[in-house]
């Protein structure tokens, strides 16, 4: 009878261990999801951005000399947004690097606790607060694009407006995502306990 007993706990644990390994590795699968996904938020964030202080810039330039150029008349949401999507970028770098993520992987320097797992739960919360806030601007962007710029066309035809508003909504979905990682995370160290 105890050997049976033995063998009933012996399964248990290794039914508990199977479970907890499976949900481990859905969560490493998750992370490299996470963390590609941040990397291309990265040079999104960073398009966008650029896009939208050129747009401001190129709107106000009558000539070479910046003297005479109509400041006045200076888009602010375009600037400002696109200035506030620089700070995101800064933030998704942890405020270390003026150069993009993407752009220090494809200049194969150090591009720093980029795994999901390396990062502590703080700087983990703030990245997905970041998207969202990237997200939001995006979408005003995307707004202003869609009611002051709307003949600006991409090589497929479609309208320009579009591209930012799918790329908001992947911001905050990515933002979604790191947020349910950082749950599931607090989860497994609870279970571990």
């Amino acid at each position: 009878m105890s050997s049976l007993r033995y063998e009933q706990i012996v399964d248990e644990l290794e039914r508990l261990s199977l479970i907890q390994s499976r949900e481990r590795f859905n969560s490493q699968q998750g992370e490299k999801t996470a963390n590609f996904g941040i990397l291309f938020a990265d040079a999104m964030i960073n398009a966008i951005g650029l896009i939208s202080i050129f747009t401001a810039f190129s709107e106000i330039i009558t000539s070479i000399s910046p003297f005479v150029w109509e400041l006045g008349d200076l888009n602010i949401i375009l600037f400002g947004g696109g200035l506030v999507l620089w700070i995101c970028s800064q933030s998704l770098n942890d405020f270390k690097r003026l150069l993009p993520l993407w752009l220090r992987l494809v200049l194969r320097f150090e591009i720093g606790p980029v795994q999901f797992s390396d990062q502590s739960e703080n700087a983990q919360k703030r990245r997905a607060y970041t998207l969202f806030i990237a997200g939001a601007v995006s979408l005003v962007i995307a707004r202003l694009f869609q009611t002051e710029l709307s003949t600006i066309i991409t090589k497929i035809g479609a309208p320009f407006y579009l591209v930012i508003y799918s790329v908001a909504v992947g911001f905050i979905l990515l933002g979604i995502h790191w947020l349910r990682l950082v749950g599931r995370d607090e989860e497994m160290e609870i279970f571990g306990h």
